[in-house]
């Protein structure tokens, strides 16, 4: 017992006097479970994660049922894990409100943007970014969730929001659990009706995305904007 105690300590203490890059990532995950498994070593369990998901992100977002397979990691556990999880989409989310000078100025910005706010989701989410003329992110909102389709998303909604937030342009995207990076026959025709009707408007549709946990379809880039 005092053996594993004092690993427990000794990780702690090599993380407060050096930098968490030099960790590896099984390390890393072994502080982080100290904090949630009390009273053992957790380096077991925190090179099983490793093995079976790969990477921290990985292990961060994963399903239950599957950090439950893991010997050693309960439910108490699992929901510390996806707290961990869920912190850095807070912070982006904080990040966006308390600054007015959000950019999406390049293709790696928007999808690790994407990536961030919906790529791990469950469900299929429409997002709709809102941007000046210079590219800044006037906002962004959630319009539709579950199976995507032509029913599900209202162009005219999305024209009142331009008309609200004075948008230039708007970005379009949603993800794709199942990880097929195909788009649908409703997704072409969503993307073809607001690229049309917000000339109404004098705005742009720059881009469609579908994103996935790993990668993502561009219509721009394959020319279908």
């Amino acid at each position: 017992m005092e053996e594993h105690f004092g690993h427990r300590k000794r990780i702690r203490e090599k993380y407060l006097k050096s930098s968490i890059e030099l960790f590896q990532d099984y390390e890393i995950l072994e502080l982080l479970l100290t904090y949630a498994i009390p009273r053992k070593d957790t380096k077991i369990e925190a090179k099983n994660l490793i093995k079976k998901f790969g990477t921290i992100e990985n292990v961060l977002k994963a399903k239950e049922e599957e950090l439950l397979k893991i010997e050693g990691i309960g439910k108490s556990t699992i929901s510390f894990l996806k707290l961990m999880g869920e912190l850095p989409s807070i912070f982006y989310k904080n990040k966006i409100r308390e600054s007015e000078n959000i950019s999406i100025k390049s293709k790696d910005s928007l999808i690790r943007f994407l990536r961030e706010k919906i790529a791990f989701e469950k469900i299929e989410k429409f997002f709709v970014l809102y941007l000046s003329s210079s590219n800044e992110l006037l906002a962004y909102e959630e319009k539709s969730s579950g199976t995507i389709d032509r029913s599900s998303i209202y162009p005219r909604e999305i024209y009142k929001d331009v008309i609200k937030y004075n948008a230039k342009a708007i970005i379009i995207a949603h993800n794709h659990p199942s990880e097929n990076l195909k788009p649908s026959r409703s997704d072409l025709d969503i993307t073809k009706e607001l690229a049309e009707g917000l000339k109404n408007f004098d705005a742009l549709l720059l881009e469609h995305i579908i994103i996935t946990k790993t990668s993502y379809f561009s219509f721009l880039e394959e020319g279908l904007i």
